[in-house]
């Protein structure tokens, strides 16, 4: 996605040597031992790993603690991991190094200075818990003096089992609100350690909270345009990397079904050749080329200080349900290979199905595109003022 689009011009030295430090240690070797393994997913171990290579806060500042390479170092270390073909792993950094990392870099000092650095160095790993089990049972807190009262559960929580630390939506005096819990407080138990389509390299569990006391500092944000402000740069950020993770999914799709077409013959001719393949395939290389081309463009803008939360939500959109739609097509292209489960098309099908739900689900990125349509129609019918000739004053002016 970098290497091979206008984005190469704007890599240094140093984001290449951070694809040579994450290409040295993602290998496949070792993503079978998270993924097959007796010791099972991603675990405290390998975080220690992950950071010792230099892999982890690779795009905080380096006044923080990071690598101060900016998103676009995200984008590069994705990259270095798609030969992986494994979501799992790609969503569990993408939450500790771009999500938490996020919010305690806006953190106030205390929390920041306590909790970072341990995120940096692997020895704390952290999850987002949003999921509720409904829309009737909301994660819930109180307040009690110095206190916050977190009661409530998550579920499928991405790196859930092993966190440390929780980052928790909550409805805190009928107000959202973002709070910050340890995994050792009392009153914290993992239940249910899912078996996640498409994403097993990482735990995915339910976590459950009963009146679980934290210190009120630990509201990380509550309500109001502050809230909401925040809230929309982190997921912007989130949402901007799985949008670049069908891109890569999609990428690797191509070139294998591509393969695959040419030397496959149906009816003296290759697959490739007859006209609603060739057709669809071609479908399929434009929409990498729109894929690139949005990625490139809103660079820039999900780091700025207006996060582009609309626009970002279409690109993961468009890029996740158009990847979607071509492991499909590869899945039927490669015949009855395509359904067994050593099928890549099959398997990139099913990680793709986890991508839909992924920092927030498709449904919710067309409402967040309909809002943006619907606020841009109502002010396009809203007159402009008629500007005043030049050196016109009013009464008040000469008050």
């Amino acid at each position: 996605m970098v290497t091979d689009t206008v984005l190469a011009t704007r890599l240094t030295p140093a984001h290449h040597d951070l694809a040579r430090a994450a290409g040295e240690l993602f290998t496949p070797e070792r993503l079978a031992a998270w993924r097959d393994g007796p010791d099972g997913p991603l675990t405290p171990r390998a975080w220690r790993d992950i950071a010792a290579a230099g892999l982890l806060g690779v795009a905080l500042p380096t006044a923080l603690g990071g690598r101060g390479l900016g998103l676009l170092g995200s984008l590069v270390l994705g990259e270095a991991m798609a030969p992986l073909a494994d979501a799992g792993v790609l969503l569990g950094m993408h939450v500790h190094n771009d999500v938490a990392a996020y919010w305690l870099a806006d953190a106030a000092p205390g929390l920041r200075d306590r909790y970072l650095p341990r995120l940096l160095d692997g020895t704390l790993v952290a999850c987002q818990c949003d999921t509720d089990p409904s829309a009737e049972e909301p994660t819930t807190a109180r307040r009690d003096g110095d206190e916050v009262v977190v009661r409530g559960s998550k579920r499928y929580v991405i790196n859930g089992a092993i966190a440390g630390l929780c980052f928790v939506t909550v409805r805190l005096d009928g107000t959202p609100a973002l709070v910050l819990v340890e995994k050792d407080r009392p009153g914290v138990r993992v239940g249910t350690v899912y078996d996640k389509l498409g994403t097993r390299s990482v735990d995915s569990a339910r976590i459950e909270f009963a009146d679980v006391r934290v210190p009120a500092a630990h509201v990380l944000s509550r309500g109001g345009v502050a809230q909401l402000l925040r809230w929309n740069r982190v997921m912007t950020r989130m949402r901007y990397l799985i949008a670049a993770d069908a891109y890569l999914i999609h990428r690797r799709l191509l070139d294998h079904i591509g393969r695959h077409a040419t030397r496959r013959r149906l009816g003296g001719r290759a697959l490739s050749a007859w006209p609603v393949n060739a057709h669809a395939l071609a479908g399929a290389r434009a929409d990498l080329e729109l894929m690139a081309a949005g990625l490139a463009d809103l660079l820039d803008r999900v780091e700025g200080p207006a996060p582009a939360v609309p626009e970002v939500a279409e690109l993961k959109w468009f890029c996740v349900e158009r990847a979607g739609a071509l492991a499909a097509l590869c899945c039927d292209l490669e015949g009855g290979a395509g359904y067994m489960w050593g099928s890549p098309s099959l398997r990139d099908l099913a990680q793709l199905r986890g991508l839909r739900m992924a920092g927030g689900s498709q449904t919710t990125m067309l409402t967040l595109a309909n809002h943006s349509f619907a606020c841009r129609a109502e002010l396009a019918g809203i007159p402009q003022p008629t500007e005043a000739p030049v050196g016109a004053g009013t009464a008040a002016g000469h008050v």
